[in-house]
């Protein structure tokens, strides 16, 4: 498949340092920090952009309702 991709022109393979510039290969850098996102967490470090994890919404009449589970996405 890499081969195939390629043949295509224009494409071409990039080096580690490249990679590195463009923070290929990671998560929750660039626009990915401005955008909403829901992904499941068990502890802080597992969120991105430094966001906690655990959310609490508005549960209207029955009071606030808390998700341990998931990222904050604000």
């Amino acid at each position: 498949m890499f081969k195939n991709i390629k043949t295509i022109s224009g494409v071409k393979s990039l080096s580690k340092s490249e990679q590195k510039e463009i923070l290929g290969g990671s998560f929750g850098h660039g626009f990915g920090c401005n955008q909403p996102i829901l992904a499941q967490c068990f502890d802080d470090s597992d969120c991105p952009c430094n966001r906690r994890c655990g959310v609490t919404v508005d549960g209207g009449p029955q009071g606030p309702i808390f998700f341990a589970d998931v990222c904050e996405f604000n």
